[in-house]
């Protein structure tokens, strides 16, 4: 996965083992000059070291002048094809970031016997486990082209970021998660693609601050606890992307970037990118910052659910308020339309005229229509009664006012139907799902083959 190992990184390395492809000086057992160590560099290299850091994901909430000092005292290292940069079972204390060239990630099971886990690429780091945490590597990294990369060591991170920087705390949370996600990792390397395709189920609401990706977390992680590692929610809520987040979930990866890869690495692009959570769902990032936005295009949502359907039993898309060309072809050809509704005039207005237009215009049945009632507030005007008189349809389950509970578990990086199941929206969402995994099973996924956007 972009950004993902299991998690190795780098650890006393035998000199012979890092080849001599790319080193221009004397290099020690690391692969990092002697003559080159940190806080040198022309002011054109620190430039760019300092460009590198900006896109590293964990990087991404420290100020400008800790990057400077960072990218100051990072030392170079290369890596020539075919050698192997981190040994599983060493000890080690040095992360590194790949600044060119491709790596792969693997876990010996057994004697003579490896499972490939991850691919990384440009910007994409391994080994962060080594600066917090003192076990030994957890995977291998094989260099699979003449590698230049960039190395960070335990010390020098502690001396040049401060002790309090949010960076150390989403290392930290980091580490963890890639910790909690290599079993994940192996087993869907040992897997073989299944024969059906997933099941889509995309929610939708029109009007903004109706809950809508919290429910879509929430739903997600149900559904994972009866599929553990073969739900997957793709957040296409754009510009901003929220899922990740209230899941307290770190990003490294996101589809939009898979756009920027050439076509023969889209595939392991697409897949890096997806998070694991601890409960069992899985998460795919549409950006990491809004101004990728312009880059998800039909194509590329197209593109990377040709992989996704036959690898995982059903994907949620969390699809942003803006009624879209990726958000009208994502309801067009999803197998199970969520939509939410909150008891106001203006929602029941815009959830009408939004049926209208399944109906009329994107031909979705009734019957591929899910209603759920969202109550924002502890006492509405308008009743359950308004809302199925005004909107002419059932619905399927109403969830109650809850609260604080979904902003103190937003804020907790918690997700209710794990830590909460007696809230409101842990009942509300278990109903949601014990309709679509009751109704959208195998005989419906295989008469829907793979998932092609785009108008019929």
């Amino acid at each position: 996965m972009t950004d993902s190992e299991a998690p190795p990184s780098a650890s006393p390395t035998p000199p012979h083992e890092w080849g001599g492809g790319l080193r221009p000086h004397t290099y020690n057992s690391l692969g990092v000059s002697d003559n080159d160590r940190p806080t040198s560099g022309s002011p054109d290299e620190l430039r760019r070291r300092f460009q590198i850091l900006e896109r590293v994901a964990i990087f991404f909430t420290l100020p400008d002048n800790t990057l400077h000092a960072l990218a100051r005292r990072l030392a170079p290292a290369s890596a020539a094809r075919g050698s192997v940069i981190v040994h599983q079972g060493d000890p080690g204390d040095t992360m590194f970031i790949v600044e060119s060239g491709r790596c792969e990630v693997y876990v010996e099971e057994s004697p003579g016997h490896t499972i490939t886990i991850a691919l990384m690429g440009p910007d994409d780091f391994f080994g962060e486990m080594a600066l917090i945490s003192e076990e030994t590597r957890t995977a291998s990294v094989r260099a699979l082209e003449d590698c230049r990369l960039l190395t960070l060591d335990r010390k020098t991170l502690y001396e040049t970021i401060p002790a309090e920087s949010d960076a150390l705390i989403e290392l930290t949370k980091l580490v963890e998660q890639r910790k909690d996600t290599l079993p994940n990792l192996i087993a869907r390397a040992r897997m073989v693609a299944p024969e059906q395709a997933a099941s889509t189920v995309a929610i939708y609401s029109p009007k903004g601050g109706s809950g809508r990706t919290t429910i879509a977390v929430n739903l997600a992680a149900s559904l994972a606890k009866r599929f553990p590692g073969e739900v997957l929610l793709v957040d296409l809520a754009l510009p901003y992307n929220h899922a990740a987040l209230i899941s307290y979930l770190t990003p490294t990866g996101c589809l939009a970037a898979a756009s920027q890869v050439p076509p023969q690495n889209f595939e392991e692009a697409v897949l890096g990118a997806i998070l694991h959570h601890p409960g069992g769902m899985m998460l795919l990032p549409g950006v990491l910052r809004a101004e990728q936005a312009d880059l998800i295009t039909v194509d590329l949502v197209n593109r990377a659910m040709g992989i996704l359907v036959n690898a995982f039993r059903y994907i949620v898309f969390d699809l942003g308020v803006a009624f879209t060309d990726i958000v009208i072809s994502v309801l067009d050809h999803s197998q199970r339309v969520l939509v939410l509704v909150t008891p106001e005039l203006s929602s029941l207005k815009d959830v009408g005229e939004l049926l209208n237009i399944f109906t009329n215009v994107l031909n979705i049945v009734p019957g591929r229509v899910i209603l759920a009632l969202n109550n924002k507030v502890p006492k509405s005007v308008v009743s359950k009664e308004d809302v199925v008189r005004t909107l002419k349809q059932e619905l399927a389950v109403e969830i109650d006012f809850d609260g604080t509970k979904p902003d103190e578990a937003a804020v907790k990086g918690e997700i209710l139907v794990l830590t909460d199941p007696k809230s409101a929206i842990a009942r509300g969402v278990e109903v949601l799902a014990q309709m679509i995994a009751g109704t959208t099973g195998a005989g419906e996924a295989k008469e829907k083959k793979g998932f092609k956007l785009g108008r019929r």
